[in-house]
């Protein structure tokens, strides 16, 4: 008679899957107490001084706190009084102290409610926008008070004064040429100066200038109540005099003819009365 076999069966080898679930969760909480470990300011010692017995952070500390945080690409907040954001960023602007610069900037100030142009070297928009008419180059009834104002503002002062007109997109039909759109800003702003000498402003200061649809006030307006600031005439008054784009270089002068030696002598001098009459005997 046939015996069944009382050997064992062959045991798997491979361990169960959630052996790799806790080992990675132990991983993890590991690096969690290290973490905190590292994060932990360090405790004071004897004979310190106040700000470390407190527990104020050390250097080495902050060094290791700050490591962290790059690893993580943490961007430090600029009005922050965190110590470690103020050391990152002192770090990054390579300054004795960081603190000085924390704050921030301010926006540059303009004569509208928004900024809405920034030149180079000291120049100031003096008045509002001087508004035209769709497609129109006259002077409105309304921006008379403003060229008014200006006028009174820059009458007698001898630095220069850029008078700039601008042109919208729908100035001009769809098949317009640039060119044409330049020629109707230019003469805005030549209509802006002919106004400004009749009220006693020097020509010699004013200088004219046409920048077509190039500084849009209102980028993507698309209606014509949109596009009325576009159609403008800007009034900026530099700090350039105009003495200083003029050549004062002292012309030279040509030299007095002198008259020639034997052109004197040649001339005729008055004769004693006694010797013409000896040469009359």
């Amino acid at each position: 008679m046939s015996s069944k076999c009382k050997c064992k069966k062959t045991e798997c080898e491979e361990c169960p899957e959630w052996i790799f679930t806790f080992a990675d969760l132990v991983m993890l909480m590991m690096g969690f107490f290290v973490i905190l470990w590292v994060l932990k300011p360090p405790a004071g010692k004897q004979g310190a001084s106040d700000a470390t017995t407190a527990g104020a952070p050390g250097q080495q500390w902050k060094d290791a706190v700050i490591g962290i945080r790059e690893a993580f690409d943490y961007k430090p907040d600029p009005n922050s009084h965190d110590p470690i954001d103020m050391e990152m960023i002192k770090r990054a602007r390579g300054t004795k102290n960081g603190a000085e610069n924390l704050q921030p900037r301010k926006a540059p100030a303009g004569t509208d409610k928004n900024v809405t142009a920034l030149r180079p070297g000291k120049h100031i928009i003096v008045g509002s926008h001087v508004l035209f008419d769709q497609g129109s180059v006259k002077v409105t009834p309304e921006s008379v008070q403003i060229l008014d104002e200006i006028a009174e503002k820059i009458r007698g002062h001898t630095a220069i004064v850029l008078v700039k007109g601008h042109a919208s997109l729908d100035d001009l039909p769809d098949p317009s040429t640039p060119q044409q759109r330049m020629d109707i800003s230019l003469r805005r702003a030549q209509a802006a100066q002919d106004y400004l000498i009749g009220k006693g402003v020097s020509p010699d200061v004013l200088r004219v200038q046409g920048c077509s649809t190039f500084e849009p006030v209102h980028q993507r307006a698309y209606n014509s109540a949109g596009q009325s600031e576009n159609r403008r005439v800007e009034i900026e008054w530099t700090s350039q005099l105009v003495e200083e784009r003029q050549d004062h270089s002292s012309v030279p002068t040509a030299p007095l003819a002198e008259t020639p030696a034997a052109e004197t002598d040649k001339t005729e001098k008055p004769q004693n009365p006694s010797d013409a009459a000896a040469k009359a005997e």
